[in-house]
């Protein structure tokens, strides 16, 4: 028969289990002190695996309970004290306040060395100098100086030179000098060996990144401690001069941090006949140069804002220039039809078109493309244009013109200034066109007796390459529905998603498709049609172009 006595025992069984189990555990924590273990605590466990035991043995819950009592109560005073006493982190706190004032003040003193806040202090001077230098030209260079400076202090260096690396020109120069500094490298076989004059070489000197130690430690990005140079193979010492004789050396690279791209180095140097730097010298010269390129950083980032903001507003008022070169509105002329694109991209300015009504017997249609960008492309646009309309109203040639012009603008102007030109001359009386082009810029014919597009220009020298250029004249009778066109590179080197170029095939395939369209609407066509190709893709050049219909 079923025993339901013998079922009630099993928890309680259970129950003695999970007791000595857990007063097992305990004991191993407290002996291993990985926690604090109550002792009363303890002892209350082990009530419980004791009542648990003898009422298995003597049946009964008389005992069972009387002893979980005894359990209890032996927990109260514990309870008690956890509930009612002092926070634990407040005991911890004012034990040290009354115990341990002057132990715990020397520990922070230790903790913080003096060498340690110079160099910190020294950290903040250096952004306090960069901030200062913000908006003043010689605000980088004085920060150089104080970081040159204060690394020879922190090393009791001799002397010290901090270089500044050139990525477009692919070397390292000079920027700060201090000092007695001899120099690491093969001087030039006849530079005298003077003190000033080694010195003077070296304070505007620069060098290769490769092939000698400046270059070397800034393309490995490495810190170099050097106390024996004759040792080492990157370092040339020059002659038997006192001041020419190599002591000790330091090399630290200079990152702006975000990049993670050498920038510069601190070089510093001992005479030979003092002791070698030492290492805790040179991790101080790592840790201030850390707090020197934050500050670097903080002046370089300001400095290209701030001449990002000087080319946006240059680029700004050279766009608004040049839109008053460009004709109002396309004038109304008897038996012409003409269209025009004009579009500038931002900071570009290099393309213009002009319209001029010369003589009776001659109309005038100029487009030009200038190399370079923003008021220096500006200015030889305006020049050129100047040129052309002073001598557009005499009886010479378009090849005669262009040749003036490109002898009056070379050898004028000491920068790039490049250009390529059409000039077209029309005769409104016998329909007679004499055209001629300097550099790359086309001229196309539609002739409405073949149905064909056919260029006219060819390729020659731009305006302003050789003084002695000339520039050929390019004649031909043109009929009622003819279409003369004429475009900068900008139009068809426009670029879609794919990088694809929209093409002059594209661009002549319209006007040969809508040759019976005046010269408003073929042009508005292909404003639409390049705009539809490129999508949303950015603008790199200016587009313009100029359409002549005969009527």
């Amino acid at each position: 028969m079923f025993n339901l006595d013998a079922i009630a025992y099993i928890p309680l069984f259970c129950t003695a289990i999970v007791s000595i189990v857990l007063f097992a555990f305990l004991i191993i924590v407290k002996r291993r002190k990985t926690a604090k273990v109550s002792t009363i605590l303890l002892l209350s466990i082990f009530i419980l695996f004791l009542a648990c035991i003898y009422t298995a043995l003597n049946p009964g819950i008389t005992y069972f309970v009387l002893m979980l009592l005894i359990a209890g109560v032996v927990l109260i005073p514990y309870v008690v004290m956890l509930a009612f006493g002092k926070p634990k982190e407040e005991v911890k706190r004012q034990v040290l306040t009354e115990e341990q004032p002057l132990k715990k003040v020397e520990t922070i003193i230790e903790e913080v060395k003096p060498d340690e806040i110079n160099l910190i202090e020294q950290g903040k001077e250096f952004i306090a100098i960069a901030s200062e230098g913000f908006g003043k030209k010689e605000g980088l260079q004085n920060l150089l100086n104080e970081i040159n400076k204060a690394c020879i202090n922190v090393s009791s260096a001799d002397g010290g030179a901090l270089l500044m690396v050139d990525d477009f020109d692919d070397v390292i120069a000079v920027k700060s000098f201090i000092g007695d500094f001899p120099p690491p490298y093969e001087l030039a076989s006849d530079m005298p060996h003077k003190p000033l004059r080694v010195s003077t070489s070296f304070k505007f000197a620069q060098f290769p990144l490769r092939d000698n130690i400046f270059g070397e430690v800034a393309s490995s990005g490495k810190p170099e401690l050097i106390n024996n140079p004759k040792e080492d193979e990157r370092i040339f010492e020059n002659g038997p001069e006192d001041f020419l004789k190599l002591g000790s050396f330091i090399f630290v690279p200079i990152r702006l941090k975000d990049k993670g791209s050498v920038i510069g180095l601190i070089a510093l140097s001992k005479q030979p006949n003092k002791d070698g730097f030492t290492q805790k010298e040179n991790d101080w010269v790592q840790t201030l140069i850390g707090f020197a390129e934050s500050a670097l950083k903080t002046t370089i980032n300001f400095q290209e804002f701030k001449e990002k903001q000087e080319l946006t507003k240059e680029s700004d008022i050279a766009t608004s220039m040049q839109k008053l070169l460009l004709p109002k509105k396309l004038p109304i002329i008897k038996g012409i039809s003409l269209g025009a694109i004009s579009e500038n991209t931002e900071g570009v300015c290099s393309d213009v078109y002009d319209i001029i009504q010369a003589r009776s017997d001659r109309l005038s249609f100029i487009l030009m493309d200038v190399a370079g960008k923003g008021t220096n492309s500006f200015l030889v646009m305006s020049m050129i244009r100047a040129m052309i309309r002073l001598v557009v109203n005499t009886t010479q040639s378009a090849g005669t013109i262009l040749s003036w012009t490109n002898r009056g603008i070379c050898g004028e102007i000491n920068f790039e200034h490049f250009a390529s030109a059409a000039l077209i001359n029309f005769n409104p009386a016998t329909k007679k066109v004499q055209l001629s082009t300097a550099g790359t810029t086309p001229v196309y014919l539609y002739s409405v007796a073949k149905d064909t597009v056919e260029r006219k220009s060819i390729t020659c020298d731009p305006i302003g390459v050789e003084k002695t250029a000339s520039y050929k004249d390019i004649e031909f009778t043109a009929s009622q529905g003819d279409i003369i066109i004429t475009f900068t590179d900008g139009m068809v080197e426009a670029l879609n998603a794919d990088g694809k170029q929209y093409s002059v095939e594209r661009l002549t395939s319209i006007i040969k498709t809508n040759n019976k369209l005046s010269g408003k609407e073929i042009s508005d066509l292909i404003k639409k049609d390049i705009k539809k190709f490129i999508g949303n893709e950015a603008l790199h050049d200016d587009q313009t172009l100029l359409v002549v219909k005969i009527q």
